[in-house]
């Protein structure tokens, strides 16, 4: 699990800039409406997605997620669930990008496609939980035998 901390640095900015665009979206997601937030909104969830990817790729390949199956093999059907929902996440977060894009062409992004974007940011957040528990478990299981 010594690979964990070159993962965490590099991983690091990445997250902690979606956690401030997350913040960002959630943010405007509360408040009235307009032409003008809904295109800083658009390219919020534009710079989300990129990082999201970004994210995703270094955990599975490489990083947390690869550490903690080479350590516990055992927990491959929780690793792979996390996985799976990182497909998911980012298929649902490209949908709710192209849905604000043609919303911002005929208008203004709908209250439907703004509560599916607060639900997305909510699962992710969750999914985060989950994923951050498993490899504080996997690495206190670690410590505790004395590596």
């Amino acid at each position: 699990m010594a690979e964990c901390y070159d993962t965490r640095d590099r991983l690091w900015p990445i997250q902690e800039l979606l956690r401030v665009l997350l913040d960002d979206a959630d943010e405007m997601l509360g408040e009235a409406a307009d032409e003008n937030q809904d295109r800083w909104l658009d390219a919020i969830v534009e710079k989300m997605l990129a990082n999201l990817q970004e994210q995703f790729r270094i955990e599975e390949t490489g990083g947390y997620l690869e550490d903690v199956l080479e350590q516990y093999p055992e927990w491959h059907p929780q690793v792979v669930h996390l996985q799976q929902e990182h497909r998911l996440l980012e298929e649902q977060l490209r949908d709710v990008s192209a849905r604000i894009k043609r919303q911002l062409d005929s208008g203004a992004v709908n209250i439907e496609c703004r509560r599916q974007l607060r639900d997305w940011i909510a699962w992710y957040r969750q999914h985060e939980r989950r994923e951050r528990a498993l490899v504080q478990e996997a690495f206190v299981l670690e410590v505790g035998q004395g590596e």
